[in-house]
């Protein structure tokens, strides 16, 4: 059952605009979400906004699925740019334009896909026409997974594809968490997946390899982790990401995968990565000193007029915006290409529509080529 097309000339143009501006469907080929795309500095500022504008994500998942909302959540805390929004409880689509959007549900295989779960994906998706992208995390489930199981996920992926084309279905590979018969059953399940997806032009998170591959800073590279099974060279999760802080994992698996998240929804939402990426945090860092900034305001606490000064070691496209506590937007102050040097911008206390603030925490955060900054300032009235 297909959703009910309204016949207004002016709905279609916007739900055509805004198709167009994601990824098609029918790709000329796969996109793949692994390792290669965990670098946030890679991706504009406008794209991250776009993703936030057109992303509106369905997403079912267990405990492993969590590692990206807790991933979310760090990336969020780090830099309130990258906001992310769902109801703690789930089951509605929240409405925040500065945050991408997340219509999140704890569930299996049999709430998305397998039997009657496919019923209850086509209900949320005919009851929130806004979702433009739909996917579900596998838990553990593949480490005993046959081979035919793992078809009928496939198959009834491709039936929701066709009955709802104007939403991205991605596929998801499992968990590298365990090694030996069950990681080798897992792993197999996990390549059935992979190799249906590049040979079908579909979307894939590589789950699977996210675990595998961990980033040296000190050798400036990354590395895999694997061992011998059956003759055969298996991925497993990097010791360096394995851990407990989280959904039976570390804190720096759950953010490497919030960074791919961010990267993928970017992608669907229109923007094409650099041809030269090479791979995350590894891909090229910039000469020391290059893009850093040095950043501060005066006076703080203020009351309410404050001075923003920020020093550029490079001409760089410059963004600066202040933010309430809870992470929306009050104020654009920068948005332009800026001269390497000293620059200064007044703060009035005031929102981008011209209403005076209230009192409380703030941050203001700039970006300038590949670098963020973003420090908190008191305003008393």
């Amino acid at each position: 059952m297909q959703r009910v097309t309204v016949s207004i000339t002016a709905l279609a143009i916007l739900a055509l605009s805004l198709f167009s501006a994601t990824v098609s469907a029918e790709r000329s080929e796969p996109v793949i979400i692994d390792h290669n795309c965990t670098d946030l500095s890679e991706i504009p500022d406008g794209a991250i906004q776009n993703a936030k504008d057109l992303c509106k994500w369905h997403y079912v998942r267990l405990s492993h699925g969590r590692q990206i909302m807790v991933g979310l959540n760090r990336l969020e805390d780090l830099d309130v740019f990258y906001k992310s929004t769902w109801p703690t409880y789930g089951g509605s689509l929240p409405d925040d334009p500065d945050a991408l959007c997340i219509y999140t549900l704890a569930g299996g295989p049999w709430d998305y896909w397998d039997g009657s779960g496919s019923d209850n994906t086509r209900s949320i998706l005919e009851n929130n026409p806004s979702i433009s992208v739909s996917s579900f995390c596998w838990c553990t489930d593949l480490n005993s997974a046959s081979e035919s199981y793992v078809q009928r996920y496939l198959d009834s992926m491709l039936v929701l594809e066709s009955q709802y084309p104007e939403v991205t279905f991605v596929y998801f590979t499992g968990t590298a968490e365990y090694d030996g018969g069950y990681g080798y059953n897992r792993a197999l399940r996990n390549r059935q997946i992979r190799d249906f997806c590049v040979a079908n032009n579909k979307v894939l998170f590589d789950f699977e390899e996210l675990d595998s591959w961990w980033y040296d800073p000190e050798a400036g590279q990354w590395e895999q982790a694997t061992y011998q099974y059956n003759g055969e060279t298996v991925p497993v999760e990097h010791p360096n990401l394995a851990g407990n802080d989280a959904e039976h994992t570390s804190y720096e698996s759950c953010e490497q995968k919030g960074k791919a998240t961010w990267w993928m929804m970017a992608v669907l939402a229109g923007w094409s990565p650099p041809s030269s990426t090479t791979s995350g945090p590894g891909a090229g860092p910039a000469p020391a000193d290059e893009y850093r900034i040095d950043m501060k305001c005066y006076p703080n606490p203020c009351n309410p007029v404050t001075n923003i000064e920020f020093v550029l070691r490079k001409a760089a496209g410059a963004r600066l915006c202040v933010y309430d506590a809870s992470g929306r937007k009050v104020r654009t102050l920068v948005n332009r290409f800026l001269d390497e040097g000293k620059h200064s911008v007044i703060w009035n206390g005031e929102s981008d529509r011209g209403h005076p603030v209230s009192s409380g925490v703030y941050l203001y955060r700039l970006r300038a080529g590949k670098e963020s900054v973003a420090k908190k300032i008191l305003l008393l009235r």
